[in-house]
């Protein structure tokens, strides 16, 4: 990404609703836990609420190793503990399986080449509020595979599917 005078290497969490397919971005100069665990937490401060289960990508940062018997994920326990501390199940995509993180990949294709393609940046805080504007614009557009627009299918139907936020400070 373009930010300033110079091209920026930028990582993208980018979390999708699975019914209503409504969007999260969150960019990051690293791709570490923290950043992880801030980004996600970003995501469910924004949905207003929590998902019972987290479908994530096999990124080091969230995935230690896999028992390859048993297909047993063996998660990093600092991503645990933030599992348990927001009450959500996590769980990661099959290796090599794209299929099962279809509509995350489908968000992050979305986000590079409709919200930043070919955007120069003054900054990366600019960036950052391009992003949470831009995030409203995604969320009214009509969804290529749903055929409605997201927003109105999290309203009639998601929202209440999410558990509340937890008590407790970030």
């Amino acid at each position: 990404v373009q930010i300033g005078d110079a091209g920026v290497r930028v990582f993208l969490l980018v979390a999708v609703l699975s019914f209503s397919r409504r969007l999260f971005v969150k960019a990051f100069l690293n791709e570490r836990q923290a950043d992880w665990r801030e980004g996600i937490a970003a995501a469910f401060l924004h949905f207003g609420g929590v998902p019972r289960t987290l479908l994530g990508d096999n990124a080091r940062a969230l995935v230690s190793g896999r028992d390859r018997e048993t297909g047993t994920v063996v998660f990093h326990p600092a991503y645990l503990a933030f599992c348990r501390d927001w009450d959500v199940q996590p769980r990661a995509c099959a290796p090599y399986r794209a299929r099962t993180k279809g509509k995350t990949e489908a968000g992050v294709k979305y986000v590079k080449r409709n919200a930043i393609a070919g955007l120069p940046f003054a900054s990366f805080a600019a960036l950052e509020a391009h992003l949470a504007a831009w995030i409203g614009t995604a969320d009214q557009r009509i969804h290529g595979t749903t055929h409605v627009v997201p927003a109105v299918r999290f309203a009639e139907a998601e929202a209440t599917a999410l558990r509340p936020l937890p008590a407790h400070p970030l």
